[in-house]
């Protein structure tokens, strides 16, 4: 049986490099990063949004709930027409860091419900090296404080934990201060 697996984390966390990783493992893995997704449906709707790096900048003041749902549905979607056939892996943050605070666009009950993921994976990483990830590589990030980070963190297992108790699906959190081939193994063990 092929797992979908919802997977979380606060930005620079590791999401899309160990993705990228274990798709190398696994050759017909699909990944649906939301972040993309949502860039390729913005460019359409806006001239402002060419990149993730645009996306991270203008957050709030460009991303609409309307935009939140219309992506929601596509993702839905995309996990009916797979989920019996190839191993699934939804790279999605619904915490974002803004001028104001955080701003959380969960998915309803039901949308949760509907994806129905079989696990559901948080990754994190001390707050000191995800600062040190934002400074060699921003991509649209702002720097952030530690208690930012460890903030940020803990709004994205939040929710993680209560999709986790909506759908019953076990919730797993990695560091992704250990070692990538350590990382890497026991993600594949959880995939298996």
């Amino acid at each position: 049986m092929s797992k979908v697996i919802y997977l979380t984390g606060a930005p620079a966390a590791g999401k899309s490099s160990t993705t990228r990783l274990l798709a190398e493992k696994i050759p017909d893995l699909l990944i649906w990063e939301y972040g993309a997704r949502l860039t390729e449906y913005l460019k359409d709707r806006c001239s402002t949004v060419q990149s993730q790096e645009d996306l991270r900048s203008q957050s709030a003041g460009l991303v609409t709930p309307q935009d939140v749902a219309e992506v929601d549905k596509l993702l839905a979607t995309f996990v009916d027409n797979h989920r019996s056939t190839r191993p699934i892996i939804i790279d999605s943050h619904p915490v974002t860091k803004e001028v104001y605070g955080y701003r959380i666009t969960a998915f309803s009950f039901e949308q949760i419900a509907r994806l129905k993921p079989d696990e559901i994976w948080v990754v994190f990483a001390s707050p000191e090296e995800t600062r040190k990830r934002i400074a060699n590589d921003p991509g649209g990030r702002p720097m952030i404080s530690d208690e930012e980070a460890r903030m940020h963190t803990g709004l994205q297992a939040s929710v993680a934990t209560t999709y986790g108790i909506i759908t019953g699906s076990p919730v797993y959190l990695f560091d992704t201060g250990l070692p990538r081939e350590t990382l890497i193994e026991r993600m594949l063990g959880r995939l298996s």
